[in-house]
């Protein structure tokens, strides 16, 4: 009693849903979104909990940190409105709101939150007289 080539085709067949839907399962932890792509493109963004996946034509994109986010702003030195030097520097909160947008629209997000507070901070203390 052996088994023949249908049996043999429908037991590789049920072993192959098996492998793809253990594949599509993605778990994603509380306070990350992931982003999903089909084919290199942005379809969709998996939120915290139980997502299922294509995995024949989807793969995850990136991960994103959605809570609340510490950047040390290094020292600077700025002249101010009366022309004196001071050395300022800073901590900045941020909080990624849109995974999406946070991962496609902008290359190295830390580095230009980073670079943005950094120019906001020169115009306004440059702005300022140092009694200010």
């Amino acid at each position: 009693m052996g088994f023949s080539g249908f049996d043999i085709a429908i037991i590789v067949l049920v072993f192959l849903v098996i492998i793809l839907l253990f594949k599509g399962i993605r778990t994603v932890p509380q306070g990350y979104n992931y982003t999903v792509e089909r084919f290199g493109r942005y379809t969709k963004t998996l939120t915290p909990g139980l997502n299922i996946i294509n995995p024949i034509f989807e793969r995850v994109g990136a991960k994103m940190n959605m809570m609340e986010q510490v950047l040390d702003v290094p020292t600077q030195e700025i002249i101010t409105r009366d022309n004196a030097i001071v050395g300022v520097d800073g901590v900045a909160f941020y909080q990624v709101l849109n995974a999406a947008q946070a991962a496609y629209q902008v290359a190295g997000l830390q580095n230009a939150i980073l670079n943005l507070t950094m120019t906001n901070i020169r115009t306004v203390m440059g702005s300022m007289d140092l009694d200010e």
